[in-house]
């Protein structure tokens, strides 16, 4: 049986301290401009293997092969901008990863 949610790890005189929370919470950004960039930021540094891979899988393939990828990531990324939206109309901001984690499987992890 799940357990209620706990009372936050992270209390808010914690955040006033933080200058990049700060920042966050001032943002305008929408869930794509995040998953955008989240993207490119994984995907750049694989661009230097393209050609490797783009070797063995052959250009049909290797475009295929990285639109799926992309699609993926960037799913993943909307799927995460719901579970925030969701915690968020619950009453619980997150606005790093290692909090929304704590609040979603608990504070094992």
């Amino acid at each position: 049986m799940p357990q209620p949610p706990q009372a936050d790890p992270f209390p808010q005189s914690q955040l006033k301290s933080d200058a990049g929370a700060a920042f966050v919470l001032e943002s305008k950004g929408k869930w794509w401009h995040a998953g955008f960039h989240l993207t490119t930021a994984i995907v750049g540094p694989t661009l230097l293997t393209l050609p490797y891979a783009f070797r063995g899988l052959g250009w049909g393939l290797g475009f295929f092969c990285l639109t799926a990828m992309g699609c993926v990531t960037f799913y993943s990324y909307y799927l995460m901008s719901k579970v925030l939206d969701h915690c968020e109309k619950a009453g619980r901001r997150h606005i790093r990863f290692r909090q929304l984690a704590s609040d979603v499987f608990g504070n094992s992890v």
